[in-house]
């Protein structure tokens, strides 16, 4: 969702590819086949108001103190019987104790091509784009939704862009929210809050991530239902 605008933002157009640095993939390939003492699938429908527009998956695998995330995302809007609007993304990203090791990311956002590399370095994490390379002081974590400690982070990694973006989270209170099947859950619900959208987020005590909701900045709703 800007993305994956993070995966929560992708149906916005981001503002700003990158070669990975070989070091940063190296890494990144060894922290991904190591073998998972847990893993976990998340499968959301993704929606456009209420037409559905594609599916965004995360699989989740936790060795240790190391957490390994893959995140695609395929949506397509169509008009007419001609497709309007495409939009693919793929992350691969690691964490140790909650905090990002390297990351690996690729967009096509409508014909657009995007591409976020970094690695830990010392006490600091570097980030590559096409146009920059910044460094980032103390812990990083991206957008990642399915991480309820991550609402705690003043700012967050968009790993569509590369920026570091300034966010505030308001808990809402008990709610319930829609997931695939047309059923409805209780959860918590929390407004995350960027410099330019209110994302909100629903959170259920047993299967933790299960809903997201946003404007797009065209007056239209990007709505994830978790597939159950």
């Amino acid at each position: 969702m800007r993305s994956n605008k993070p995966p929560g933002r992708c149906a916005n157009r981001a503002r700003h590819l990158a070669s990975a640095a070989m070091v940063a993939v190296l890494s990144m390939a060894g922290y991904m086949s190591a073998s998972a003492a847990w893993a976990e699938q998340l499968r959301f429908q993704v929606y456009l108001d209420n037409r559905p527009i594609g599916e965004h998956s995360f699989r989740i695998a936790e060795n240790g103190a190391t957490t390994s995330v893959t995140s695609r995302a395929a949506f397509e809007v169509g008009f007419l019987f001609i497709t309007a609007y495409r939009y693919r993304h793929t992350s691969n990203e690691v964490f140790r104790d909650g905090c990002l090791l390297a990351i690996d990311a690729t967009t096509n956002d409508n014909g657009k091509r995007y591409a976020v590399n970094g690695e830990a370095m010392d006490d600091a994490f570097r980030i590559r784009t096409e146009d920059t390379i910044e460094r980032a002081d103390g812990c990083v974590k991206t957008f990642a939704y399915w991480d309820k400690a991550f609402l705690d982070m003043p700012r967050l990694l968009n790993p569509q862009t590369g920026d570091l973006e300034r966010v505030r989270v308001q808990p809402r209170g008990r709610d319930t929210v829609e997931v695939d099947s047309g059923d409805h859950v209780p959860a918590e619900r929390y407004a995350l809050e960027t410099g330019e959208l209110t994302i909100d987020l629903w959170y259920n005590d047993d299967f933790g991530w299960v809903g997201l909701e946003s404007d797009t900045g065209q007056g239209r709703r990007l709505i994830y239902r978790r597939v159950m």
